[in-house]
């Protein structure tokens, strides 16, 4: 056996056709954007399969909120019912001296009740708040949940919603009545 000669060259690797940086990190970008691409496709296909009460967002408005959960969709911001429904809404917190999302919870649970034997829009449930106690002084004006209590029986025993409201008045006004004072 004989010994390996030295070399008075260093050691250099064979030459390889290999790929070079800069294609390895060109693939791996393409990699990462089609990871990020597929993840919200998935992502954007889960939130529209998402049940009604899933659609509350953050940063909507009382109303917003109460008329995407009346439709069972998102409405877009610049929709005009919505600006009714923050007015009425700010309304009737206002002249009941309630908050905007107790006064949009009450008003959709009573929306609902009547909704099951027929058709009802939410803002009408809201504007028999208003004319109910129209021109009340604030003292006298009764609870809310009561009042929407009152207009649904109506509704639901075949009123009309310009009857209803009348009903709404009537009670409100004999509640004022039967109300001690503050």
């Amino acid at each position: 056996m004989t010994a390996p000669r030295a070399s008075s060259r260093p050691f250099r690797p064979p030459a390889t056709r290999g790929v070079s940086h800069r294609a390895t990190l060109i693939g791996i970008a393409i990699l990462a954007a089609l990871a990020i691409l597929m993840f919200s496709l998935f992502d954007r296909r889960s939130s529209q399969d998402a049940p009604p009460g899933a659609l509350i967002e953050r940063g909507m408005s009382p109303g917003h909120r109460l008329l995407n959960l009346e439709t069972g969709r998102t409405l877009p911001a610049n929709s005009p019912r919505i600006q009714r429904a923050d007015a009425s809404i700010t309304r009737v917190s206002a002249r009941f001296g309630t908050s905007k999302d107790h006064v949009a919870d009450l008003a959709l649970s009573t929306r609902n009740t009547i909704a099951k034997q027929h058709p009802e829009d939410v803002l009408d449930v809201l504007d028999a708040a208003l004319f109910a106690t129209e021109g009340m002084p604030a003292r006298s004006v009764p609870p809310l949940a009561p009042l929407l209590a009152a207009y649904a029986q109506a509704r639901l025993s075949g009123a009309s919603v310009t009857e209803s409201r009348a009903v709404t008045r009537s009670f409100a006004q004999l509640a004022a009545k039967d109300r001690p004072p503050r």
